[in-house]
């Protein structure tokens, strides 16, 4: 048996089943696919503060205290390839692919300065742009910057047509030399899956007016921009001018439980914000006396309004505006309004290359195209394979704290199948709900806690 637990994926919660793993005194291999830790919540990882009541008074993971951890080694550009073995004794196979640039890098960003591909930086929703050498965002795990090859103009190692980057690097950081891949073989006891999830595929919402003006963006956008440290300095500022917008209309497509959640996440900000209109409109057809009662607690709450309806057209307004046509169902007309911005709700689907990840660690996809989990003592984390476990959206959209609370379940049954280890007192890996302070501004939290129950319990839903 061996002491060690390998974490597939270095989102919020894989590391925070890391942290569990490191503070029980067992070692964590967290393997990201990704060029850096942290996946959408990266910047939220630089200070305490920054990802607010969204993780509903649990700890995010903090860079800084995973650098610090001796217990957690991360692998970045990294995909399980192989798993054999039993519970307590698993050998996985490893493929990490070169980043090109080495800990060398110093982020001068000479190299940003001369290269000539320019692409638009995921990390930050599509809002802004990156090169093909880059760095996602100011502060990042690892430090050094990474060369995106498949956008490079350079196919390794034998076709060099630019070399711009290599030749200003003052710290010979840079090396088109490296191998491509390089195998790492790890024994340890279990494994955890938290490779996460993958926003909706906007272009569904181009009927809507979406990419024909830059004030109608995603739902995966605006949480962009309402981020510290972020492209807006966490302000929901308009993309066409940086102005802050006086009205905002939230829009749901699919009204499935988590857009539904991330819908009254969003108008809870924007009303922190002191945005003074904020109204929701819902594409569907309201069922029976929870759709009507859920509009009308929207409607009572200060700056919020919530409509049922089918949108016709959007047109650019007054001032640069956008006037929303749409049929009312519940006042059984047409209805025209103008709004600063609109946000289009995208759902979520399973993470990219999930069903080679289930095929590689021999576990069950279900239908919907997400990992089947077992009930076991409650605790949705089991697979069909022994000693592997999953966590987090891997298994089906979930907000922060479900996640998070997933990964401690997960880790708990993870450590039952190592070799036994001496467990340590970790107040810093402690991130119980219990310990943390209350979120601020409670009552507008339950109302909207309450709203989201309403639209949740539909039938129909």
């Amino acid at each position: 048996m061996t002491d060690s637990v390998l974490i597939v994926g270095a989102g919020v919660t894989g590391l925070h089943a890391a942290q569990e793993c490191a503070a029980a005194g067992a070692k964590a291999i967290v393997i990201e696919q990704g060029p850096i830790v942290g996946g959408r919540l990266a910047a939220a990882m630089t200070k305490a503060t920054a990802i607010g009541d969204r993780a509903e008074g649990e700890k995010v993971p903090l860079l800084e205290a995973l650098a610090n951890n001796d217990n957690i080694e991360i692998i970045t550009n990294a995909t399980l390839k192989k798993v054999d073995g039993r519970p307590g004794a698993l050998e996985v196979s490893i493929v990490e692919r070169a980043r090109f640039v080495t800990d060398a890098c110093t982020r001068c960003k000479l190299c940003h300065g001369v290269c000539p591909v320019v692409l638009p930086n995921e990390y930050d929703a599509g809002l802004t742009f990156r090169k093909a050498i880059y760095t996602p965002m100011l502060h990042t795990m690892p430090e050094a910057w990474v060369i995106d090859i498949e956008n490079c103009l350079n196919t390794p190692p034998n076709y060099l047509p630019c070399n711009r980057c290599s030749e200003v690097c003052e710290d010979d950081a840079i090396h088109f030399d490296q191998a491509l891949t390089k195998s790492h073989n790890r024994h340890v006891g279990a494994i955890i899956l938290a490779p996460g999830f993958r926003v909706g595929d906007a272009t569904d919402f181009k009927e809507f007016g979406y990419g024909s003006h830059p004030d109608i963006v995603t739902s995966a956008e605006l949480q962009r921009l309402l981020e510290s440290p972020g492209p807006t300095g966490g302000y929901a500022s308009k993309p066409s001018d940086e102005e802050y917008p006086e009205s905002v209309l939230l829009v749901l497509d699919n009204p499935s439980p988590f857009t539904l959640y991330i819908v009254a996440s969003q108008a809870h900000q924007l009303i922190e914000q002191d945005i003074e209109d904020v109204a929701v409109l819902i594409l569907s057809q309201p069922t029976g006396t929870a759709g009507t009662d859920a509009a009308k607690l929207l409607s009572e709450m200060a700056g919020i309004q919530a409509n049922w309806g089918t949108m016709l057209q959007v047109d650019t307004a007054a001032e640069n505006g956008l006037a929303v046509s749409y049929e009312d169902f519940q006042a059984g007309k047409l209805t025209r309004h103008s709004y600063d911005m609109i946000v289009l709700c995208t759902d979520v689907a399973p993470a990219d290359n999930l069903a080679d990840l289930a095929e590689t660690a021999g576990v069950k996809l279900g239908k919907d195209g997400y990992l089947t989990v077992t009930d076991a003592d409650g605790e949705k984390v089991c697979t069909d394979h022994p000693g592997i476990f999953v966590a987090g959206c891997a298994s089906g959209p979930k907000n922060i704290k479900n996640s998070i609370a997933e990964a401690r379940a997960a880790t708990r049954k993870a450590i039952s199948q190592l070799a036994p280890v001496s467990l340590v007192s970790d107040t810093a890996g402690d991130s119980s709900a219990e310990s943390a302070p209350p979120p601020a501004n409670e009552d507008m939290r339950a109302q909207i806690e309450k709203l989201l129950h309403a639209l949740i319990n539909q039938p129909n839903v």
